[in-house]
């Protein structure tokens, strides 16, 4: 998939990659490390999904959201099927939902609100310089 003519790339893949990793390794960790927080996990799901939708949107043109949309709900999916194999952690539908409606919410914000959002940041922060 090739990416939008962006200056620094590598820096918001790099970024990306990070959040990919946190939702990783958020959800194979005994103990959740958002516990804690008066939110509730469904909403969590829901959010880390709609962000890691937006932010990979925001890399690459329109024509490419649904592909990020599928690989960000196989994610999902397989997070959820290692959960179900981990002693300290279960596998939930509800949590799948919740995942699927935050990549929707990412999608539909991505697709009609903030495509491209990596590059008029770019734009801008140069052009303050």
């Amino acid at each position: 998939m090739a990416m939008l003519p962006l200056r620094y790339p590598w820096i918001w893949l790099f970024v990306g990659w990070l959040l990919v990793a946190a939702v990783i390794v958020g959800s194979v960790m005994p103990d959740g490390p958002m516990r804690g927080l008066p939110v509730s996990d469904k909403t969590m799901h829901a959010a880390s999904y709609c962000l890691l939708m937006i932010w990979f949107a925001g890399l690459y043109a329109r024509q490419r959201h649904v592909w990020i949309a599928l690989i960000m709900l196989a994610l999902g999916v397989v997070l959820e099927l290692i959960q179900g194999r981990l002693s300290y952690r279960m596998f939930a539908v509800a949590d799948l939902l919740a995942n699927a409606l935050g990549v929707l919410a990412g999608f539909v914000l991505s697709f009609w609100l903030l495509a491209g959002w990596c590059q008029r940041l770019e734009r801008r922060l140069i052009a303050i310089r």
